[in-house]
């Protein structure tokens, strides 16, 4: 007398569950992946800001001086206090997504909380019938 754990009814429903957990866990780490993608775009234009910023630290030519005043109508000085302004709210936006990925990470954290219970549960409903099949097979041999 062999036993089917596979087949049983019991045992089987935990399947579409613990699918279900997978795949959540699997989509969260792709918004988490997104995520980080964003803060390493955002690192990049902090560092062309940097470079920015320093052409304006320097010596600024009074030639120079008069052309950025000409094309864009403010001085050295403005532009560096801008790019300055602009890199604290990269800043702020990137530190927001580190946060969300934190948040998301907790999501996972809880989902495969959720998916060592019920994969225990499983386990143990498999060792239940294990159990309950060989209780049977021993009334069949002792009758």
């Amino acid at each position: 007398m062999t036993i089917a754990i596979y087949d049983n009814e019991e045992w089987k429903a935990f399947t579409p569950k613990l699918q279900a957990i997978r795949r959540e866990i699997n989509s969260l780490g792709y918004k988490q992946r997104h995520l980080m993608t964003k803060v390493t775009d955002l690192d990049l234009v902090d560092d062309l800001l940097l470079s920015k910023m320093g052409d304006l630290e320097g010596p600024v030519t009074d030639k120079q001086e008069k052309q950025l005043q000409k094309m864009t109508g403010i001085d050295s000085e403005c532009w560096y206090y801008k790019y300055d302004r602009c890199k604290d709210a990269i800043n702020e936006v990137r530190i927001a997504k580190c946060l969300e990925v934190s948040a998301i990470q907790s999501q996972i954290h809880l989902l495969e909380h959720d998916y060592k219970v019920l994969d225990k549960e499983q386990d143990d409903c498999r060792d239940r019938l294990r159990k309950e099949h060989q209780d049977a097979a021993k009334e069949q041999v002792t009758v």
